[in-house]
């Protein structure tokens, strides 16, 4: 564990945390400090590898604390009971990272038949709607708190392609944030987008369409430090934005990291 954890006594939720980004992201906060509540499906329904519980062990095995949950981010009872359980045991959520997501790229939108359609905004749109609903409410009355939704450039550019389906439901994701943001401003909670750009995950491989550029595309890890910086923020320092990883010390990110113009 690092001497200087930048995250010490903060709690944090992270969906889809059994594999790719929210793994990744999971475990950085768990070598900062955090407790660390992984929550994901008890299995991958396309029998991906991963679990909750083998993040929560890799970070207790780096010496961090950790909570594996069971959820299902599109049922409302499995979020409030999660959000349940961690105050419980908590008293606190600092941080929300709403990862868990459906992908569908590629597909042309004729193709997309309405089951698909419905179940991937079920799991990108209602997921972190359900999420925010219900930790938001914790931390208005905390008077702090990060929210980090994981967008996409694709919710932003439209000739990035990817197709109708994750674009839409990824530009929706963004609105819901931007607007989150000022509503959620007086109360000290921060609402922002991160865009992690092209990366290695198991989800990724299983589209054909995601290998043309799979060389060049970033290991999960790359999200830790960027996922860290977003969790130590408030509604003073920064909220309602879009922020990419390409840009993460250029643009956006710790102080000493930005570079300076010639």
């Amino acid at each position: 564990m690092p001497d200087k954890q930048k995250m010490k006594g903060m709690v944090a939720i992270v969906t889809g945390a059994s594999r790719g980004i929210g793994r990744a992201i999971a475990i950085e906060y768990g070598r900062q400090g955090a407790v660390v509540v992984a929550a994901s499906r008890a299995a991958s329904p396309t029998g991906l590898p991963g679990t909750a519980e083998q993040t929560a062990y890799q970070i207790a095995s780096l010496g961090g604390k950790a909570l594996a949950v069971h959820c299902d981010v599109t049922d409302e009872k499995q979020v409030k009971s999660m959000v349940d359980e961690v105050m419980a045991k908590y008293g606190k959520i600092d941080v929300l990272v709403n990862n868990a997501g459906l992908i569908i790229v590629g597909d042309k939108f004729l193709d997309i038949e309405p089951a698909r359609w419905d179940k991937l905004m079920a799991i990108n749109i209602r997921g972190p709607y359900l999420c925010c609903r219900y930790v938001a409410q914790v931390m208005v009355k905390q008077k702090r708190g990060s929210i980090i939704n994981v967008g996409s450039r694709m919710g932003a550019d439209p000739t990035t392609g990817g197709g109708t389906a994750y674009s839409a439901s990824k530009a929706a994701l963004h609105m819901l944030s931007f607007t989150l943001a000022e509503e959620l401003r007086e109360h000290n909670v921060a609402v922002n987008i991160y865009s992690p750009g092209s990366v290695k995950t198991e989800g990724a491989w299983l589209n054909e369409w995601n290998h043309k550029n799979w060389d060049s595309r970033y290991e999960p890890e790359a999200s830790g430090p960027c996922a860290v910086y977003l969790a130590l923020q408030s509604a003073e320092s920064l909220t309602g934005r879009y922020l990419h990883r390409d840009d993460f010390g250029k643009k956006w990110g710790p102080a000493e990291l930005i570079q300076k113009p010639a």
